[in-house]
């Protein structure tokens, strides 16, 4: 499904949803997904935080309080996706996360790591790719200084 320019229409979830499904040729329904969003985005220590017609999802560590996984779920065009990455990096940082760590199998995603890495909003920002066993990439993602102790 194509993309679609936040900037011209802004979508509801559920198309985003469905739209991010499809470009990542998700193995699952979009019923499946849709279900699975909601439930995750309900699940304590989670944040939900959208840009455009994209939507980041952070699940924090209970051990680790300043760390985290997320995930992007991409509707809108390849230029507005890179300006919210710009911003999530920021958000995150300011909602207390120093890094956090992702997963993903499309290669092109780590140009945009790159991108903001090139300019980064945070001093002390930078980020690590590794090859997993899967063929999945992993990137954990230094938001700014580490800061230590828990989240505000």
């Amino acid at each position: 499904m194509p993309l679609v320019d936040s900037r011209q229409q802004m979508l509801d979830v559920g198309a985003i949803l469905k739209i991010a499904a499809e470009n990542t040729r998700s193995e699952y329904p979009v019923e499946f997904v849709y279900a699975a969003f909601v439930k995750e985005v309900q699940m304590p220590g989670s944040k939900f935080l959208r840009y455009g017609n994209t939507i980041y999802v952070i699940h924090g560590s209970e051990k680790e309080p300043r760390k985290g996984m997320f995930r992007a779920l991409n509707a809108d065009t390849a230029e507005n996706f890179l300006q919210s990455g710009f911003q999530f990096v920021v958000d995150a940082y300011k909602a207390g996360f120093d890094t956090l760590v992702t997963q993903f199998r499309d290669q092109s995603l780590i140009n945009i790591f790159r991108t903001v890495a090139k300019n980064p909003p945070n001093p002390g920002m930078g980020y690590n790719v590794q090859m997993l066993g899967d063929g999945q990439y992993q990137v954990a993602l230094q938001l700014g200084a580490s800061r230590g102790g828990a989240r505000e």
